[in-house]
């Protein structure tokens, strides 16, 4: 009986494996995805005062960066779309897979808008 449920637990974990791998590489490149379009709304928008922070050789956060894009008039789709990585960060972590992938959908649709 015990080779049959160590069979089965190997199994079950290379099944669930490569989906996690996958929500992990989407995320990786929708984040990816999300910076170059920061960037871009950077290069063409208007200029934002640099924050004490930034004075401080601090880098900003995605979110930070994502936050003063829609504050200089550039949109939520970046903040949204941060928020919805965030999120699918935290259901990877909590080993929910399937808002995991939700989430990354969530944060490509929201810089698709752009």
């Amino acid at each position: 009986m015990k080779p049959f449920l160590t069979t089965l637990a190997a199994l079950v974990m290379l099944g669930t494996a490569p989906a996690f791998a996958d929500c992990a590489q989407e995320m990786t490149k929708t984040q990816a995805a999300l910076d170059k379009l920061i960037e871009k709304l950077a290069a063409k928008g208007p200029e934002a005062p640099e924050s004490s922070g930034a004075l401080l050789n601090q880098d900003p956060s995605p979110m930070g960066l994502a936050k003063t894009e829609a504050k200089i008039g550039d949109g939520l789709q970046p903040e949204d779309a941060q928020k919805a990585l965030d999120r699918a960060h935290a259901a990877a972590a909590a080993g929910d897979e399937a808002t995991c992938l939700k989430e990354v959908s969530a944060a490509q649709a929201a810089i698709a808008q752009n």
